[in-house]
């Protein structure tokens, strides 16, 4: 303290800016720096946020058609699984496709039955590979019929090759996959 009381007012003074100076610096370096990052950090915070909660509103709003849309699919399914038959019937289909064939003017040359895996739950697939020969408009008219089938069925895969190269109306080889749809599971009782 003797040292300080020899220091003239003018040092004194320099001394004690000094020291404020020096607090200065490091109340702006370590805690408003700090808080002015932690503000913008939390200004960001509240911007993704404000988006967010305006995309929740808005699926909010949109809720009850997303409901009704859901029911009307659901909906959709069941009938879809109604339709389906219950047994696999493979004499069925081998008519059908062999009567549409003889319909149209087309020769089989060969079916073959390959049980598959259905994406669909409680549902069964069946591919039926077909290979085929006949001339264009005829072939058409069988893949038209193919098409229309009143089972539920899809076609997977037509490959075509030329069977006559310099015929006016040439015979064109066709195979393809057809895949048939079966239920499995349980049948629900019907509502009055």
């Amino acid at each position: 303290m003797k040292a300080l009381s020899k220091l003239d007012s003018r040092t004194l003074a320099l001394i004690v800016i000094g020291v404020f100076l020096l607090l200065g610096i490091l109340w702006y370096y370590f805690w408003l720096k700090p808080t002015q990052a932690r503000i913008a950090q939390t200004e960001q915070e509240i911007q993704r946020l404000e988006i967010e909660r305006n995309k929740g509103l808005a699926a909010k709003r949109r809720l009850p058609q997303l409901r009704e849309r859901i029911a009307a699919l659901e909906k959709e399914i069941q009938s879809f699984l109604a339709a389906l038959p219950e047994e696999e019937k493979f004499y069925e289909v081998l008519d059908l496709l062999s009567k549409n064939a003889k319909e149209t003017g087309v020769t089989l040359s060969s079916l073959t039955r390959n049980p598959t895996q259905s994406e669909i739950a409680e549902v069964a697939s069946v591919d039926v590979g077909l290979r085929m020969e006949a001339p264009f408009p005829e072939l058409y008219a069988y893949l038209k019929r193919l098409e229309s089938l009143k089972r539920y069925s899809s076609i997977n895969g037509v490959n075509l090759t030329v069977a006559e190269q310099n015929a006016l109306n040439p015979r064109i080889g066709a195979s393809l996959t057809v895949r048939f749809y079966v239920y499995r599971g349980p049948r629900g009782e019907e509502e009055p």
